[in-house]
């Protein structure tokens, strides 16, 4: 499952803004400071409480866990600053971590819970980095809005890029036997791993209404091989498109904060991560992406689901049997020498027709 040699990929890559120097710079100095802080008060919290005039024998543990979350949260950090526009959720989280932490200290100080001492080891690890997060995050959501994703290529044209293990390219696939393909988000997202368990238990039956499940990630063909295994779908075709060549082409664009860190989307995101067992793991791919799952049939489009937030839970079975049924209505009437004008208003009248009988 790869991406047909058509000369340099730069011509399929989809442009990036690149994110300017002083934004890493930030990212850095703040995930330094962040694994420093944290390793200290996780490694030696006694004497560094003790200083601040704080008694904190009986609460060593809760210190050193706290230690460590600050700590996590600065290689977080390290790891941002490699693409910081890309990677903003990583900030925006660890933003609202250097706002909150500092305003339980202020609540905790002005209840007596803890010594004003405190406060000058919240400072740095809090009110200082507001302004340049923010500024980081802005940047973020001025290169989302310049960033229209537009087609790189057309449908047919990006289809046939990409052939499957036995050599025959999705376009030409699709005018065999209607591909269902489902676009992932990253490997490491709690809803891709809930796709993924919700499509190995209906593998079958996908494949009973006479379509063929692809599936669409941003992962190296290694990586997709293992998570693939673990969820009970070895044998499914996959195609890696780490340069979202097919993203685009089906115009699946980056999500808003809203769709990717919305309320919805975190009580989902408990749901499917905590209480039903999917977890997160390493970020993979752009965390940006939004998924989506459509029917495609003589390189056309025939049915799709398109994702309003990245917690959307499609019914992928009766999203692949509307699309059987509308390949079986289209052929049908080719059967039938129906002229193509007279297909599309034959069949928005049957649809007015079943939505007014409703």
């Amino acid at each position: 499952m790869h991406l047909r040699d058509i000369g340099p990929r730069t011509a399929c890559v989809l442009a990036e803004k690149p994110a300017p120097p002083w934004t890493a710079r930030v990212l850095k100095s703040a995930a330094a400071l962040d694994v420093v802080g944290g390793g200290v008060l996780l490694l030696v919290p006694g004497s560094l409480l003790s200083g601040a005039g704080l008694d904190a024998s009986a609460s060593l543990e809760a210190w050193r866990a706290l230690g460590l979350v600050i700590a996590l949260s600065g290689l977080g950090l390290a790891l941002a600053a490699r693409s910081p526009l890309r990677h903003w959720p990583v900030v925006l989280v660890s933003l609202l971590s250097k706002i909150l932490v500092p305003l339980g200290f202020v609540w905790a100080a002005s209840v007596g819970r803890l010594p004003w001492e405190l406060g000058a080891l919240a400072l740095p690890l809090g009110p200082v980095w507001w302004a340049p997060f923010g500024a980081i995050l802005r940047e973020a959501r001025r290169a989302h809005h310049e960033d229209t994703t537009p087609p790189v290529v057309p449908l047919d044209m990006a289809l046939s890029l990409y052939r499957d293990d036995e050599g025959t390219d999705l376009l030409e696939a699709s005018r065999k036997q209607p591909q269902f393909l489902v676009f992932l988000r990253h490997f490491g997202c709690t809803f891709c791993r809930e796709a993924l368990s919700d499509l190995s238990t209906i593998k079958d039956r996908l494949r009973e209404v006479g379509t063929r499940l692809v599936l669409v990630h941003m992962s190296s063909e290694n990586e997709a091989c293992e998570m693939l295994d673990s969820y009970g779908l070895p044998s499914v075709t996959a195609i890696s498109d780490p340069d979202r060549v097919l993203y685009s082409a089906f115009a699946l664009r980056r999500g808003t904060p809203a769709q990717l860190l919305g309320w919805s989307v975190w009580k989902r995101g408990w749901h499917a991560g905590v209480r039903d067992g999917h977890g997160i793991g390493w970020l993979r791919g752009d965390a940006s992406q939004m998924p989506g799952a459509f029917v495609v049939a003589g390189g056309r489009v025939v049915a799709q689901f398109i994702h309003e937030t990245a917690a959307d839970r499609p019914d992928y079975v009766d999203l692949a049997s509307e699309g059987a049924d509308e390949v079986e209505f289209r052929g049908t009437l080719e059967d039938d020498s129906v002229g193509v004008g007279f297909k599309e208003r034959l069949r928005e009248l049957l649809t007015s027709d079943a939505a007014s009988r409703n």
